[in-house]
Parts: C-alpha cells; structure tokens; sequence
C-alpha cells in the first residue's frame, strides 16, 4: 500500500477511527524517542559518548573608555577613502 493510499484510506475514516490512527502514531513516536534516549545512556554508560559541560557566560560588562582626538571611525574611513 503506498503512502498515497494510506492518507485516502484516513481520509474515508470516521473522526473516531481516526483518533486511533493519532493515537497509534503518537505511541509509535514516543517509543522510538525513547529508544533514543536509551541508546544515548548506554553509549554514555560504555563511555563512548560523554554530555556537554554547561556553558559558563563570558560576556562581561566593559566600561567606556574616552579617547582624545576624532571618532575612530571617521580614521578608519579616512584611510580606507
């Protein structure tokens, strides 16, 4: 039966049979989820695979500095013209 068929035969269901199919799917999803975050604690447990340490934030607040003279900005422009 090919894809095409299967979504008519859905289609021709009442919206009673058709919550079964969802709940069919939703179970089939669930379960292969969960088989992958079983296979991700056993190459954990095997050391094979090992979890990102959290990352630390290294964004720091810099205070302004006052320089003397024109705009860097216009400098660079300056050079580059």
């Amino acid at each position: 039966m090919s894809v095409t068929e299967v979504i008519a035969a859905v289609r021709a269901m009442t919206p009673e049979e058709r919550e079964q199919v969802r709940a069919l799917l939703d179970s089939m999803v669930n379960e292969q989820a969960d088989a992958e975050t079983q296979a991700l604690a056993d190459l954990e447990r095997a050391g094979l695979l090992r979890r990102p340490s959290p990352r630390r934030s290294t964004t720091r607040e810099h205070a302004a500095i006052e320089i003397k003279g024109k705009p860097l900005s216009e400098t660079i422009i300056e050079e580059r013209g």
